[in-house]
């Protein structure tokens, strides 16, 4: 048992702290053995502001699956960068045909090539990104018209 000393009003007593069983102690004060109900301290409330970012849904059928850059509204037929990365190679031509599945560009993202296919079949109307091109995710690669 863990011994202290403690003076109150100039007088000095010895305590011994024993079992502590949820929120009693055991505590021994000159000899005579008393249960000592204990509260847990109040706890000082944090200096550190919390940041709660919360987005509003007022319906669920409104929220996108996917993000897209500013002032950029996908379509069905858009062709866009899973990750960010570097546009490798262009693989199809502007008026060329193109089935679903159909690999039109290869990128390098997180140090792997990925190859990134048509999500429909259609004719390829517009190429938005050039060989070279460092992209964002979501960004628009090409268009494909059905």
């Amino acid at each position: 048992m863990p011994e202290y000393r403690i003076t109150i009003n100039d007088r000095t007593y010895t305590v011994d702290l024993g079992r502590i069983l949820d929120d009693t102690v055991d505590v021994t004060l000159d000899g005579r053995t008393y249960q000592v109900k204990v509260e847990a301290p109040m706890r000082k409330t944090s200096k550190t502001p919390v940041i709660n970012r919360h987005r509003q849904v007022h319906n669920a059928a409104e929220v996108p699956n996917r993000t897209s850059p500013p002032g950029i509204s996908l379509e069905p037929g858009d062709v866009i960068a899973p990750l960010p990365g570097l546009i490798l190679k262009i693989l199809v031509n502007e008026g060329d045909s193109v089935s679903k599945g159909q690999p039109v560009a290869i990128m390098e993202a997180m140090k792997m090539e990925n190859e990134i296919e048509s999500p429909l079949s259609g004719t390829v109307g517009g190429i938005l990104a050039s060989e070279g091109d460092s992209i964002l995710e979501n960004a628009v690669i090409m268009k494909i018209g059905g």
